[in-house]
């Protein structure tokens, strides 16, 4: 056997025996269930068998109806009828919205016997009357909105009859919330025990079945967080929760019953929204998984869904759900849709499609059979549940299996990858596999990465490449030789990392933190300034240096031939930024706003704002020089100056050129040398001219 049919069938068999034993609770409910005797009322009136008092009964047809009246067996004007299963348009009231109550006498009762009335949902209220009193209700019927509380699932009533075996039932009931008024389905009349029993073994089904869909769509929903390759997954998941949700309001009513005091408006909304939120997930669900879409019909299908999901949120309800309906006749289109794209994914031989097809066509099936049923053609039995159910467990088998075989795949990328790490040359750092938190460079493997926050530094020669140009190739190598000696020790007495070199530069981080990267900083420029390295018959070299702080995400990458260190981070450029910047103020270090803050030794240093910028959270901040490196006098004169410069700085960013001017005027008087206000001076000069 191949192995992908062993993983189709591992993988179906738990969904396979969840499903067997929900058929076989369904198949062994107690036996009565199976021995119900329809009963048509006749005028009000219905008369069970004689030698069936112990049976089941459906009782439906011609009920007393009086209209606009609590607490009335019958019209005593003149006898009006309405019909259960019926609406308020099969009585006289011909209304979506009114009250009345429903009338019954029944005869041929066991006098001593104990028996139990199941009344299905009413809409949207009803109370049960018997022998004059009120045994149970569903909310408060009224005479207007009101008044009236609507009920959010069936009810029970139990009763003895009168000595001569007769019982007398009146239903209240009203509706001014709801598309329709009445009853959808028979009152069950029976023994207690029998009714209580049936009752129970629907709810012990039902529940399993919610249980499965549920635990089907949490399943999904978690494995979407570690399959994000496969997006589908997440909207499967979706769209199983809805019909899950679907399930627990309706018939046996199981959220109102372990919720005994959920709202009526949310139980309505969860009723009426769990229409339209299948189709949009299904909908998106279908795009995802076959990659397939028809702009328009797709687009139509989530915007009038969407609409009608929001519509049951803020409409009043009686308007909401008198616009079901029509969405019903829209949905009955979506599902042409939902049939056309796994045909089209058939056709164009989509690996899924021939999943979610054979998943469709058992639903359509069903609700085919379903429809028949409800027409009369076929015996009183849905099977519309199950027909979800092997819908679920069909497109749940299907998404098992990709996801076994995408693990296939990640195994055997995995087995690659080690062959190929046994012979990859490593070029990886000694201090980045530190970071990596590998204890050896063995350990080191393509795609490690970790996420850090520290600073970033960035050095580069001034006018190396016009220098380098009157060098002969072996020079140049010498210079930059000579250089890199004298500044690398420099950068790892501080814990520095040289992660990448660039020609004449490099960049390097520091974890020990910001004071650390501007020690380092300042220790180069003094070792370059007293080394005086210079190339023959040219001036001594001069670096920049720009140093940022923030996040970074540094990880190995390669090939079969080679594996090498990335450093993934937006600092990364800034300081490189900050770097080129130097050539611009003719300074030798700039930080930006990020290091400053992270300085814990601020007050030992010298240093000044030099430029005003806006952040990307839209926060104002300054650009920082470090000027311990110049001579006494020099720090001394920009010391004095500072306050001009910070404040002329302000007054460019504020568009105050102006009083931008005097401020480095005044600068100017004290260092007249200075070249940032110089800079700043020539830039409102050519501005103004």
């Amino acid at each position: 056997m191949k192995a992908v049919n062993k993983r189709l069938i591992l993988g179906s068999v738990p969904f396979f025996v969840l499903f067997v034993f929900l058929y076989s609770v369904y198949l062994l409910r107690p036996l009565h269930e199976t021995e119900i005797v329809a009963l048509k009322a006749v005028k009000g009136i219905v008369e069970i068998p004689a030698g069936s008092a112990n049976s089941v009964f459906k009782l439906s047809g011609e009920f007393y109806f009086t209209p606009n009246q609590f607490y009335s067996l019958r019209n005593t004007e003149k006898e009006t009828y309405g019909q259960i299963p019926g609406t308020f348009k099969d009585t006289v009231l011909n209304s979506r919205f009114g009250y009345g109550s429903y009338g019954l006498h029944i005869s041929g009762l066991e006098p001593t016997g104990i028996y139990a009335l199941h009344v299905g949902h009413a809409l949207s209220s009803s109370a049960v009357i018997i022998h004059g009193r009120d045994i149970t209700r569903q909310g408060q019927p009224g005479i207007n909105k009101e008044t009236e509380i609507p009920g959010i699932k069936s009810s029970k009533a139990a009763f003895r009859p009168k000595p001569d075996g007769t019982v007398d039932i009146i239903i209240n009931i009203s509706n001014f919330r709801n598309r329709k008024a009445g009853f959808s389905s028979s009152l069950i009349l029976g023994e207690v025990n029998s009714v209580g029993d049936m009752f129970r073994s629907d709810l012990i089904f039902h529940a399993g079945l919610f249980a499965v869909i549920f635990t089907v769509a949490v399943f999904f929903f978690l494995l979407s967080f570690f399959y994000k390759q496969a997006s589908f997954v997440l909207w499967f998941s979706f769209a199983s929760i809805a019909l899950a949700i679907r399930g627990v309001v309706f018939y046996p009513h199981i959220a109102p019953i372990i919720f005994t005091e959920m709202p009526w408006r949310l139980n309505f909304i969860l009723r009426y929204v769990t229409v339209p939120l299948p189709v949009i997930f299904f909908t998106i669900f279908l795009k995802r998984a076959l990659n397939i879409c028809w702009k328009i019909p797709y687009t139509i299908i989530l915007s009038v869904s969407c609409i009608y999901a929001v519509s049951t949120l803020v409409l009043p309800p009686e308007i909401s759900s008198g616009i079901l309906i029509y969405y019903q006749i829209f949905a009955f289109l979506c599902i042409i849709y939902a049939i056309i794209v796994p045909a089209a994914g058939l056709i164009k031989k989509r690996e899924l499609a021939g999943w979610i097809f054979t998943a469709l066509a058992v639903l359509i099936l069903f609700s085919i059979y379903d429809l028949l049923v409800s027409l009369g053609f076929l015996p009183d039995s849905f099977f519309i549940h199950i027909g979800s159910m092997l819908s679920i467990v069909i497109l749940s088998v299907m998404v098992l299996n990709e996801y076994a075989n995408s693990i296939k795949k990640i195994q055997d990328l995995n087995a690659e990858m080690q062959l190929i790490n046994k012979s990859l040359i490593r070029f990886v750092p000694d201090q980045i596999v530190g970071l990596l938190q590998k204890e050896s460079i063995t350990e080191v493997s393509l795609g490690d990465n970790v996420e850090l926050k520290m600073p970033i530094l960035s050095i580069d020669i001034r006018s190396f490449t016009r220098t380098s140009e009157k060098l002969s190739p072996n020079e140049v190598f010498d210079l930059l030789n000579e250089y890199f000696a004298l500044v690398a020790p420099i950068v790892r007495k501080y814990n520095g990392i040289i992660t990448k070199y660039l020609g004449d530069g490099f960049f390097a981080l520091f974890p020990d933190g910001a004071d650390s990267a501007l020690l380092c900083s300042i220790e180069i420029q003094k070792s370059i300034m007293e080394n005086r390295i210079a190339p023959p018959n040219s001036p001594p070299l001069k670096v920049g240096i720009g140093i940022d702080f923030g996040d970074i995400l540094l990880g190995t990458i390669g090939n079969i031939h080679r594996m090498d260190s990335i450093i993934i981070s937006k600092s990364y450029h800034i300081a490189e930024i900050l770097q080129e910047s130097t050539k611009k103020y003719t300074s030798s270090i700039i930080i930006s706003d990020r290091i400053f803050a992270a300085l814990n030794e601020q007050g030992s240093h010298y240093i000044r704002p030099i430029q005003r910028i806006k952040t990307a959270l839209n926060e104002e901040n300054f650009l920082f020089e470090v000027y311990d490196c110049d001579d006494v006098s020099v720090r001394e004169l920009k010391h004095r100056s500072k306050g001009y410069i910070e404040h002329g700085v302000q007054a460019i960013f504020n568009r105050e050129l102006s009083k931008a001017g005097k401020y480095f005027d005044k600068a100017l008087d004290i260092f007249p040398d200075d070249c940032v206000a110089g800079y700043y001076k020539k830039l409102l000069e050519s501005v103004n001219a």
